[in-house]
């Protein structure tokens, strides 16, 4: 039963078209796919050919479906026609006669400029080129006309869809300034040193209190000027003791998060209140602090714009293929 067409949003936009901007070069899926949606003369057996879709009157066919199938890369099999493939061939019948529509036109100089830049990004010489073309069971008259196609539908979708995306020096800064930890060149490092005063495993009532008084009695010291080299070597258990305190350098992830927490917010030569953790107890002072840094926008404006831009512009190809589907005449069996 033959019926109007629903749009289903087409998640990768231009997929099947080549594309050159400011910052890309062409892409070109291997030719021997590529060509495949072209290739007439394969054999699939005694088939009916029956027509799955209508698009403007143009009929695809159960070989058409099974030769853009071969061109995608996928085994062909005895499976119901998948309708997310096959809406992807009508999408792709709608873009050419949306082109034709709006008299899009490409000459044989652009195609040579295309093919030129095809050979150079594969290493193919003009021989390797035709045998190439060869394999995929095509002849240079059918390629050319393959490479034409692609160029019109770049040149519409260039005037339709890029050219209405735009990327503000606003966005991109929020942008930045959103993800700014993924830009992060050093994380940052503090330098400590501490005196430590380890709390005996199933530590007493008694031995608790003491350690609560012997650490009160430390910071006491250390807050009316005491030597805190001084009151390592007095106070402090091992191993810093014998390490003169030195607890190490590091940064934010590789520190016990209490520790850490408190050592990243003091500033150098300060002296922290006694900090209890599981096996017990620390008091630190900074001997040095290295800030973060981060890349800056300046240096990732580029590559963030990139980004914005195909996010933006898969959603403004999905609107616009959506208009595409509406306004056509479509018809799916």
């Amino acid at each position: 039963m033959m019926g109007k067409s629903k749009f289903i949003p087409y998640s990768r936009p231009g997929s099947w078209v080549s594309f050159k901007t400011e910052n890309s070069k062409y892409f070109f899926i291997p030719l021997v796919l590529a060509f495949a949606l072209s290739v007439s003369n394969l054999s699939y057996g005694l088939v009916s050919d029956r027509v799955l879709a209508t698009v403007k009157d143009e009929p695809i066919t159960l070989s058409d479906y099974q030769r853009f199938v071969l061109g995608t890369g996928q085994k062909e099999d005895n499976k119901p026609v998948d309708e997310s493939l096959l809406k992807k061939m009508i999408e792709e019948k709608l873009i050419l006669h949306e082109a034709s529509r709006q008299n899009i036109e490409v000459n044989d100089a652009e195609v040579d400029v295309m093919i030129k830049e095809y050979s150079q990004e594969n290493s193919f010489s003009q021989d390797g080129l035709e045998k190439e073309i060869a394999q995929s069971g095509m002849n240079v008259q059918s390629f050319r006309k393959l490479m034409k196609e692609k160029l019109i539908a770049q040149k519409l979708i260039l005037a339709d869809v890029d050219s209405k995306v735009i990327i503000t020096d606003g966005e991109i800064e929020a942008f930045y300034n959103e993800h700014k930890r993924d830009y992060l060149n050093d994380p940052g490092k503090v330098e400590l040193k501490a005196i430590f005063l380890r709390l005996p495993e199933d530590a007493s009532v008694t031995e608790l209190t003491d350690m609560k008084r012997r650490t009160l009695s430390i910071a006491a010291q250390l807050k009316n000027g005491g030597n805190f080299d001084r009151l390592v070597e007095k106070y402090s258990d091992e191993p810093l003791k014998s390490q003169g305190g030195r607890l190490g350098e590091f940064t934010m992830a590789a520190i016990i998060p209490s520790l850490g927490g408190k050592a990243f917010s003091m500033n150098k030569g300060e002296i922290s209140e006694p900090i209890w953790v599981h096996d017990g107890v620390y008091i630190l002072y900074l001997v040095n602090k290295t800030s973060e840094s981060f890349t800056s926008l300046r240096d990732v404006s580029g590559a963030i714009k990139e980004q914005l831009f195909k996010v933006k512009k898969e959603q403004v190809f999905n609107e616009w293929m959506k208009t595409l589907w509406e306004r056509a005449s479509v018809t799916i069996n």
